[in-house]
């Protein structure tokens, strides 16, 4: 962590891709805002001023953490990312403590309230903060940023490339920062006027119109790339009915989380002769069964919507580059291998439709849907659309520390997107960590609908 080296992807100004698009035009709706929060367990409260040296050392590895966003004035074709004329470090990097004694609880309400802040328009969208009193001697590290800056998998493995796997026997200082710790460049930010940021944006949109109707032309592939489309398409809007106990939408947020050995959730995988995601989603699936059985209310199957990582091995930048398939979750009551093959069979069928440069073009031609649409149209049409949201994410690939503290466990909460719940899993050093962004809403009793996934999952591990 002594020298500093910009990674690939993270680095030059310029156009949003066309699904980061899609996000950033969501947040304008509190009922679809899309930010993703990550909560780092510590084994110890790290020294402050380490911690903010290792945030400067980040930031200045991932340029992209200091521009904004530079919307079109009618809100329709792709943004641009610019920097920030006034990016200021201590702006993001925030610490608090908690009132003791404090336990889980007070972490996830404090979840809870950093998720529903939405973030300042005119600078980069994330934050960091420190979290110190947790159990006495504890800390814990809250991150929040943007969809619009990347995906899950775009963080963790970014994360994954900067953080050490082991504790340093001299705590990294890199060069102090200046006292309002800015962050230095090797050319003022502020040489970006306006006008250049504009033609970023217009350069962009040309690009754009020539490729989608490049995609749409060409000989002999036209017909297929259509049909494909409209595959795509179909997919996303099979009729599956919602749930009448899951109906109602708001923007509050109710996060909790439940825990499983990664071991146990692949033996049951393995048992069923399907993958460790199936396994988890029809966990989830079977807890949503029991609480609709605790009402009374007897739903064989709910729109269910399952982002998949379609990124290519080379492409490691920033941004998005996903998809998701959206299934008719089965919540009926059947044993647990009959749903874990359904899912399974569901999901591998979603994902054959699936082609990535088919669902770049669709992501970029929905940029070109205006602002106001978004605001007016996306709540209803996606709460028809999705009940639930099932996300599964990998995890550090090592033994992980931050300012000299270990990362005991880490667990993530995703964007609802409109949906009643987004449930997401991640994995770390042998524990999966499952966060649940619930809106209480639509389940209006969450204490037992944790109960529901916690029966859930210790009989699918138990057989």
């Amino acid at each position: 962590m002594h020298a500093t080296r910009t990674i690939a992807g993270w680095s030059s100004p310029g156009p949003m891709n066309g699904t980061d698009t899609l996000f950033w035009r969501m947040g304008a709706n509190p009922l679809t805002r899309p930010h993703v929060t990550w909560l780092w367990y510590l084994d110890r409260t790290p020294d402050w001023n380490a911690f903010l040296d290792g945030c400067q050392w980040i930031v200045k590895s991932l340029p992209r953490l200091t521009h904004r966003v530079l919307d079109t004035p009618v809100r329709a074709g792709t943004p641009a990312w610019i920097p920030d004329p006034h990016f200021r470090l201590t702006r993001h990097v925030h610490r608090m403590r908690l009132p003791e004694p404090a336990g889980r609880r007070d972490l996830l309400d404090l979840v809870e309230w950093r998720n529903g802040a939405d973030f300042d328009p005119l600078h980069p969208p994330w934050e960091a903060t420190l979290v110190e009193g947790y159990e006495q001697d504890q800390a814990a590290i809250l991150l929040k940023w943007h969809h619009s800056i990347g995906d899950a998998v775009t963080i963790v493995s970014v994360m994954n490339r900067l953080l050490p796997d082991a504790a340093p026997t001299v705590l990294p200082r890199g060069p102090r920062a200046p006292s309002e710790h800015t962050v230095p460049r090797t050319a003022p930010i502020t040489r970006l006027p306006l006008s250049a940021a504009a033609h970023g944006v217009t350069d962009g949109t040309r690009t754009l119109l020539r490729q989608s109707v490049r995609w749409l032309t060409t000989p002999r592939a036209a017909g297929d790339r259509v049909r494909l489309a409209g595959r795509a398409a179909a997919q996303l809007l099979q009729p599956v009915t919602p749930s009448p106990l899951l109906r109602e939408r708001s923007s509050a947020i109710r996060c909790g989380m439940v825990t499983v050995a990664l071991t146990d959730l692949k033996a049951a995988g393995k048992a069923a002769g399907v993958s460790v995601t199936s396994a988890y989603v029809s966990a989830v699936l079977d807890a949503f069964h029991r609480y609709h059985a605790y009402h009374g209310v007897n739903h064989r199957s709910v729109p269910t919507l399952v982002p998949v990582n379609i990124r290519k091995p080379f492409e490691t930048g920033a941004g998005n580059i996903i998809a998701s398939v959206r299934i008719a979750g089965p919540i009926g009551d059947m044993p647990a291998p009959a749903r874990m093959a359904a899912v399974h069979s569901a999901i591998t069928e979603a994902r054959g439709a699936l082609v990535q440069d088919v669902h770049t073009t669709l992501a970029n031609l929905g940029s070109w849907v205006p602002g106001l649409v978004h605001w007016l149209l996306f709540p209803p049409v996606l709460r028809s659309a999705v009940d639930i949201v099932v996300t599964s994410v990998p995890g550090f690939s090592h033994a992980t520390f931050a300012a000299g503290a270990r990362v005991a466990n880490a667990v993530a909460w995703a964007p609802r997107g409109g949906a009643a719940a987004n449930i997401s899993m991640a994995s770390h050093e042998g524990t999966c960590a499952i966060g649940t962004n619930l809106d209480p809403a639509a389940v209006t009793d969450t204490s037992l609908f944790h109960h529901c996934l916690e029966q859930s999952l210790h009989e699918l591990i138990t057989g």
